[in-house]
C-alpha cells in the first residue's frame, strides 16, 4: 500500500502557514493555493531546521522505493543516506533541483499525494536530465473513485510574479508531453514498485480505459513557487511586530 511520506509531513510542520487562498470558484475548476513560510527565529528564517527536516525527506525524494525498501531491509541506514546524498549532490548544479524537493515534500506532506516516479532516480547524467515536469504524484479524492494524475511544477524566484509566469508557461509546454510523461512511468513500475497491489493501481491510474478499471481519472497540475520578500523596513521593530 503507497503511503504518503511521513519524513515530508514533519518537514511541512517547520514551517508556518499563512492563508489559503481560493481560485476559480464557481467555475467547475475551483483550486486551493496555499501561503507557507519558514519559522523566524531571531528576525530571521530558521534555514537550519528546514535543512535538517529535508535530509530527511531527500531518501524518499531521490531513490526508488524498491531501493529503499533494499537497504531497509538489511538495516544499513548509513548507506541509504549516502546514497541519497549523493544522488541529490551529483545534480546539484541543476538549480531547480531545490524547487523539486520542495514540491514533493508539500506534496506528500501537506496534500498527501504519493509520488510515483522518483525521476532522480532515472538521472545518470547532467544531460538525462527530464525535461518534462519536475514531479509526478497522484490523489485520490475524498470519498470518490476518482483519481488526479498530478504533474508538478517548481520554480524558485526572488520575483513571485516572476516565478508565476514561468510556472504556467511550462504547464502550457508540458501539456503536449503527458503521454510521454504516462509511458515513462508505465516503463518504470517494474523498478519503482515491489507490490503486485500497487502495480496494479499504478497502471489503472495511467490507463484506466485500458485495464478496466472503475476508476475515473483526471489530469491535474500542482505549482510550488518559493520566492523571496524584502525585510529590511522590519529589522528595527519587536520581535512580535516584526514576524507580523
Amino acid at each position: 500500500m503507497i503511503h504518503p511520506s511521513e519524513k515530508a509531513e514533519q518537514a511541512v510542520a517547520k514551517f508556518q502557514f499563512i492563508n489559503s487562498i481560493d481560485l476559480f470558484a464557481g467555475q467547475g475548476n475551483s483550486t486551493k493555493m496555499k501561503l507557507f513560510m519558514p519559522q523566524i527565529n531571531g528576525r530571521e528564517f530558521d534555514v537550519l531546521s528546514i535543512q535538517e527536516s529535508l535530509m530527511e525527506v531527500l531518501i524518499g525524494f531521490s531513490l526508488s522505493r524498491i531501493t529503499v525498501e533494499k537497504y531497509e531491509k538489511d538495516s544499513r541506514w548509513a548507506r541509504l543516506s549516502k546514497e541519497a546524498r549523493k544522488k541529490f549532490r551529483d545534480y546539484s548544479s541543476n538549480k531547480g533541483e531545490l524547487g523539486e524537493l520542495f514540491l514533493y515534500t508539500f506534496l506528500e506532506g501537506e496534500l498527501g499525494a504519493p509520488q510515483i516516479l522518483s525521476k532522480m532516480s532515472l538521472k545518470t547524467t547532467a544531460g538525462d536530465y527530464t525535461k518534462n515536469s519536475d514531479g509526478i504524484h497522484y490523489f485520490k479524492l475524498p470519498n470518490s473513485n476518482r483519481y488526479h494524475l498530478i504533474f508538478g511544477e517548481a520554480k524558485m524566484y526572488r520575483d513571485i510574479v516572476s516565478g508565476f509566469r514561468d510556472a504556467f508557461e511550462s504547464i502550457s509546454n508540458h501539456k503536449a508531453g503527458k503521454e510521454f510523461e504516462k509511458s515513462l512511468i508505465s516503463s518504470q513500475i517494474e523498478s519503482e514498485f515491489s507490490d503486485s497491489v500497487d502495480k496494479k493501481l499504478i497502471n489503472a491510474i495511467l490507463y484506466p480505459h485500458e485495464n478496466g478499471s472503475n476508476i475515473k481519472v483526471s489530469d491535474a497540475f500542482c505549482i510550488f513557487v518559493g520566492f523571496e520578500i524584502d525585510d529590511s523596513a522590519g529589522k528595527t521593530k519587536t520581535e512580535d511586530e516584526y514576524e507580523e
